[in-house]
C-alpha cells in the first residue's frame, strides 16, 4: 500500500506505467467534478469508478483482492476508514477472472482513513477493506473514486 496526500501523488511517479498516466491526468483534471459512473482515462488501462456508497461496519465485511489492477482510492465528499490485511488470509469467495475480484478474511490488519485529501493505493494482490465507517461517524453516504490502474505485467496486453 502507498498512503498519503493526493497533492503529493507525483512523488510516486515511476511506480507503474498506469500510475504515471493518472498523475498526468490529475495535473489537468479535477476528479471531484466526475459524476458517478465509470470514466475512461486511458481505455481499460486506467479508469475511474466514481460511486456514492454508504460507509459500513467492519462486522461481517470481507477483504477484496485483485490480480490485474491496483486500486487508488480517494474520497471527494465525506470520509471513510479502511483496513489492509496482514499475514495469512482465508478465501471466502473464489477469484473471478472476469471481475478481477476475490474475497478473503484475515485476523490481522492495519487501518487508515481517506479523510482530509488522503489517498490509498492498494497494490494488486493486497487484501483491502474499503468504505468502512470513519470512527465516530456511523454510516454516512460519501462520494469516492476508485481509480483502476492496470499492473505493469498486463499493461501491453
Amino acid at each position: 500500500m502507498i498512503y498519503g496526500a493526493l497533492e503529493d501523488l507525483a512523488r510516486y511517479a515511476g511506480f507503474c506505467k498506469s500510475l504515471d498516466i493518472l498523475i498526468d491526468w490529475l495535473a489537468d483534471n479535477d476528479p471531484a467534478e466526475l459524476a458517478c459512473g465509470c470514466h475512461e482515462i486511458c481505455g481499460a488501462k486506467v479508469f475511474a469508478n466514481v460511486m456514492a456508497p454508504t460507509t459500513r461496519s467492519n462486522s461481517g465485511s470481507h477483504y477484496e483482492t485483485h490480480r490485474r489492477y491496483h486500486d487508488l482510492q480517494v474520497d471527494v465528499e465525506g470520509r471513510e476508514a479502511f483496513r489492509v490485511a496482514l499475514g495469512e488470509t482465508a478465501q471466502v469467495e473464489p477469484f473471478s477472472e472476469a471481475d478481477d475480484f476475490e474475497l478473503v478474511d484475515a485476523a490481522r490488519f492495519i487501518e487508515g482513513d481517506l479523510a482530509e485529501g488522503r489517498f490509498a493505493l492498494f497494490v494488486a494482490g493486497e487484501p483491502h477493506l474499503p468504505t468502512l465507517q470513519f470512527p465516530g461517524d456511523g454510516p454516512v453516504q460519501i462520494k469516492k473514486i476508485c481509480f483502476k490502474l492496470i499492473a505493469d505485467e498486463y499493461f501491453d496486453e
